[in-house]
């Protein structure tokens, strides 16, 4: 269990202290050391319940959507980051990485007891304050384009 924890850690903080600095331009670095760290988790957790517990646990009806999203995420980042390059590769790396926290962080409050409700609250809590900056961001996103295409007919029109 240890030693799977520790590895996780390792890699986990590869992905965070060399992987996310060098994110804007080469993203499989962080998405192969986050999907490693994120196998060395899942396995120390598979050692400390066992590991047919654990996966029992895992493919029960009430974890299934978990466990197709988390292992599709993982097959994903792993596939893309030796498969996919340039811009496509990118936003599909971290796309897929993204997927893969999110469903890492699922997990981890799932385990915990009462963790499924906190983690229900807490997104309703998050989706009520981002939905204003949301809401916000589009809005000048909008004005943006609509001054750019205003800017652009102009110049084509002169």
């Amino acid at each position: 269990f240890c030693a799977f924890l520790f590895l996780s850690v390792l890699f986990f903080a590869l992905a965070f202290f060399v992987g996310l600095p060098a994110i804007g331009f080469r993203p499989q670095k962080f998405a192969l050391s986050f999907t490693c760290g994120s196998l060395m988790f899942m396995g120390s957790f598979g050692i400390l319940k066992g590991p047919v517990e654990h996966m029992k646990s895992m493919f029960k009806s009430d974890q299934m959507l978990f466990t197709t999203i988390y292992f599709g995420s993982m097959i994903a980042t792993l596939y893309l980051t030796f498969s996919k390059g340039g811009v496509q590769g990118y936003v599909l790396v971290l796309t897929a990485s993204v997927v893969q926290l999110v469903a890492l962080v699922w997990y981890l409050i799932s385990f915990l007891p009462g963790g499924t409700t906190g983690l229900t609250l807490i997104s309703r809590a998050i989706c009520t304050m981002l939905q204003p900056i949301i809401k916000a961001c589009c809005r000048m996103q909008a004005m943006c384009v609509s001054a750019c295409v205003g800017f652009c007919m102009r110049s084509s029109s002169s």
